[in-house]
């Protein structure tokens, strides 16, 4: 019986809605119009001298922002209730076709079609429910906050008494509904009831947070109440004073969304919407409520629109994604890679949270075979390794990333790396996955890097993975760099094998990587003209640091600083020799490493950061038991937390304990020539960017 009455309400809410809304339309054009028309020629020969266009214009633009902001406030609601992390453009793409989904079908398909998105995307029916409860509450908070304002003016827009009484009464319980708890209680117990679940309790929410979504809806409400006042203003209607016709918008908007609210069965409360506007504006207008209710009806017209056209672009988005997914992965990640980098330089001076950070390095293992003299590893107990379920709650709630860096030890040693890529290229979208390697199992290596190329075709088509085998020296002095004997061989047989896939694979990049330490620094040039003959795409080298996470403290593997100046000359005429020859993109990567090498020397020299240094802001590194550090360097002196069931990334990366490390790096207490995180501050750092780009354009 129970399933019955669903049914009947589904099918309700869905056609009987648009039922009424076809016949309200036939009633408004057949009886309404005949009867209300007069009046609309009169009003429009004593206004149409005060009409201004440039006001629908501005109208038009006020809705435009007014809906750019609208989706905010829902998606600031997911992030504060902890759900997995979702990509902010498919929470946007969907907020906008969702919102249009309660004209046709009707509202009740609004909310049902966010939910679904929800659940589709990882999240718990309870906490998908739970936000959609948290944004209407919140927006009526927002409605309280905008009807006080405007109830004093009231008196002035000649407002029928009733009506004053009413709001004033509406606005005084509204104040009571939110700072009672047993009232809260009992609404959110009956809509998640009628939504299909039970719930008692809403969570708790800081009050940095309730802020935040207030602010939002505040922000996105006045703009789309200003566009009500522009467009009346745009057909001539005058008020005197001006700020009372401002302050009735700015009630009428939310007011009037309250009340269709509650009239669910309409779809998009077209007609009472625009009803109560006209009551509440009737007083400026010369006409009265029929004139006021028809220029609003007009307004509704130009929001659909509005809503509409933010709709169609997230439609069209969604079918060019799918015809020309490569290109549009691509395009995604410039626009993402500019706004995180804006976002960064804010983050350096304090004034914004860090952002997803560009570069995230993941140590699946600490697993190893090799015996290496630079690295110690392999002496330590491995530890546990992340599960795929924690891998996977870590990547959602990460999100997007530009580079995807896989450490170790050894990470070919865990039979499930395809997946973890996998996880990776769904959850963070990365432009680049990259893999360092012993070399030391070459058919294991082949068969692996297959499955992820596959799984890279998948789940983010025209992601570049780089596998970059260590090559340490030729020959003999590879293997005893490496400590097991045979590697070199190996290391060879390996290249060929992932040369022959990249002929297979359009994105794969084979390279190879020389760690510059004490052991190897006098045979560098031998090195170097040795690589040239491999057939790589690329071959870089990095200095050899002593690092907490490597266990090598005090083990003086670091070359010195006027040692490594004259290995690095060696190295740039090398590479400068190659650059004329390369598209613009490499030449600008190749360039940077060129200024990396001159910052690494100037690093060692001086030992202190020689320009500022953005780690735990745009770079991170999780360790293989999920701990999280800003760098490798600092790592586990430099703990900001441990992913785990409670504790997810974006809690983490935002804590007070990951504040207080950043100040520490900030004032410059600790300095290092680590590559990785070199890059990143060469790109928030305008000299050495201008650098940079100007060696890139000169091309030596």
């Amino acid at each position: 019986m129970a399933k019955d009455h669903k049914k009947l309400f589904h099918l309700l809410s869905t056609w009987g809605g648009v039922l009424l809304l076809i016949v309200a339309i036939l009633y408004f054009a057949l009886e309404l119009w005949p009867r209300w028309q007069p009046g609309l020629i009169g009003f429009w020969e004593n206004s149409k001298d005060s009409a201004s266009l440039p006001m629908i214009g501005l109208s038009f633009i006020s809705l435009l922002l007014g809906y750019y902001f609208a989706p905010a406030p829902w998606r600031k609601i997911l992030e504060a209730l902890k759900i997995p992390k979702i990509d902010k453009g498919k929470v946007r793409r969907n907020w906008y076709t969702t919102q249009m989904g309660q004209y046709v079908p009707g509202k009740l398909w609004m909310i049902v079609g966010r939910i679904a998105f929800l659940k589709a995307n990882g999240t718990g029916p309870v906490k998908a429910i739970t936000a959609f409860i948290l944004e209407n509450l919140y927006m009526m908070v927002t409605l309280t906050i905008m009807a006080l304002i405007g109830l004093p003016f009231l008196g002035l827009a000649n407002v029928p008494l009733p009506v004053i009484i009413a709001l004033w009464i509406s606005a005084g319980l509204g104040v009571v509904m939110l700072f009672a708890p047993k009232i809260q209680k009992v609404i959110t117990h009956k809509l998640s009831h009628r939504l299909g679940t039970d719930i008692d309790d809403l969570p708790h929410i800081s009050h940095r947070h309730q802020a935040v979504f207030v602010g939002y809806n505040l922000l996105s409400w006045t703009l789309r109440s200003m566009a009500l006042y522009f467009w009346f203003r745009g057909f001539g209607v005058q008020s005197d004073p001006p700020f009372a016709m401002i302050a009735i918008c700015l009630m009428a908007g939310p007011v009037s969304w309250f009340i269709a609210l509650i009239m669910v069965f309409i779809p998009g409360g077209i007609g009472i919407r625009e009803g109560v506007q006209g009551i509440l504006l009737s007083g400026f207008v010369h006409g009265g409520v029929e004139v006021a209710t028809v220029i609003a009806l007009g307004q509704r017209v130009m929001l659909m629109i509005v809503e509409g056209l933010y709709a169609l672009q997230a439609i069209v988005y969604g079918a060019m994604r799918k015809k020309f997914t490569t290109k549009m992965n691509h395009i995604e990640q410039v626009f993402h890679l500019a706004g995180s980098l804006f976002k960064g330089a804010l983050a350096m001076r304090g004034l914004s949270p860090p952002p997803q950070p560009i570069n995230v390095t993941f140590s699946v293992t600490r697993r190893c075979q090799s015996r290496c003299k630079t690295c110690f590893i392999w002496k330590h107990s491995p530890g546990d390794d992340l599960d795929l379920a924690t891998i996977e709650r870590l990547f959602r709630s990460i999100g997007w990333t530009y580079f995807f860096n896989v450490s170790g030890g050894e990470p070919y040693l865990r039979d499930d790396l395809p997946e973890i890529v996998r996880l990776a290229c769904r959850f963070m979208k990365p432009a680049i996955v990259h893999i360092p390697t012993n070399a030391l199992a070459p058919e294991r290596i082949e068969i692996i890097t297959r499955e992820i190329l596959n799984a890279i075709n998948q789940e983010a088509p025209g992601t570049i993975l780089t596998v970059k085998p260590s090559f340490d020296g030729v020959g003999a002095l590879h293997d005893e760099i490496r400590g097991v004997p045979g590697n070199f061989e190996k290391l060879l047989d390996t290249i060929e094998r992932l040369k022959k896939l990249r002929e297979q694979y359009k994105y794969l990049h084979v390279g190879v990587g020389t760690v510059i330490s004490r052991f190897n620094a006098s045979h560098l040039k031998e090195t170097i003209e040795y690589a040239k003959g491999l057939g790589v795409d690329t071959y870089i080298n990095e200095i050899a640091e002593e690092r907490e996470e490597f266990f090598n403290l005090g083990s003086g593997i670091t070359p010195e600083s006027h040692s490594y100046d004259q290995l690095m000359d060696i190295f740039k005429e090398s590479v400068r020799g190659k650059m004329k020859d390369m598209k613009i993109l490499p030449r600008i990567t190749t360039a940077m490493r060129i200024v990396y090498y001159d910052l690494a020397v100037k690093i060692l020299d001086s030992n202190k950061q020689e320009i500022p240094c953005n780690a735990g802001i745009l770079n991170v590194n999780i360790n293989s038991d999920g701990a999280v550090w800003p760098c490798a360097v600092l790592a586990y002196n430099a703990e900001m937390g441990v992913v785990s069931q409670d504790n997810d990334f974006q809690y983490i990366w935002r804590s007070r304990k990951a504040k207080d490390i950043r100040k520490s790096i900030r004032r410059g207490e600790c300095a290092c020539p680590l590559a990785n995180q070199a890059y990143s501050n060469i790109l928030l750092h305008p000299p050495s960017l201008l650098r940079t780009l100007w060696i890139a354009f000169r091309g030596k």
